[in-house]
């Protein structure tokens, strides 16, 4: 597939060249909030890589980025994302979920399927997590910054899955 030139606004269905902007949308319905606020410190360190997190409202999670999915975890909790850049993206779902041993969730992606901003992926039952006494933030971390040029996440409040949160821009 042969890129289009590079516009002001990158729409989803678009690979964007290295240097100009990705949009971000938010993975799920819910109250968007910095990285540094999640209840796990590996995250809120930023120790595998710069983001933010949602307070989900819905169930299902669909792709904060276009790109391939490169990585889906056994236990159904985590997505990875890259984009034809090497931005690579982890959408993690709730916090210590991986001892859940993937019962709440149903994944409706592969590795190796490409994606757009916006699809579905995960289906969720929260009632479950939270049975459970597991946080139920939704986070997406940016884990290869070596490919990152920026990263601005302009959204507050309220925000709706597939809405547009912010942008990254690729080295």
């Amino acid at each position: 597939m042969t890129a289009a030139p590079a516009a002001k606004t990158a729409s989803p269905d678009k690979t964007p060249a290295s240097g100009s902007t990705i949009p971000v949308v938010s993975p799920a319905d819910g109250a968007i909030k910095p990285i540094e606020e999640v209840p796990d410190e590996t995250f809120a360190s930023k120790i595998l890589g710069d983001g933010f997190a949602i307070v989900p409202a819905s169930a299902t999670i669909v792709a904060p980025i276009s790109g391939t999915v490169t990585m889906v975890a056994k236990s159904k909790h985590a997505v990875g994302i890259t984009t034809a850049e090497g931005v690579e993206v982890l959408v993690h779902i709730g916090i210590d979920t991986v001892q859940m041993g993937g019962a709440p969730f149903s994944v409706t992606v592969d590795k190796g399927q490409p994606i757009t901003a916006g699809t579905p992926m995960v289906q969720v039952n929260w009632p479950a997590i939270k049975a459970a006494g597991k946080p139920t933030d939704v986070i997406v971390a940016f884990t290869k910054p070596a490919k990152v040029a920026a990263l601005s996440i302009t959204a507050t409040g309220a925000v709706t899955a597939g809405s547009q949160v912010g942008t990254v821009i690729p080295k």
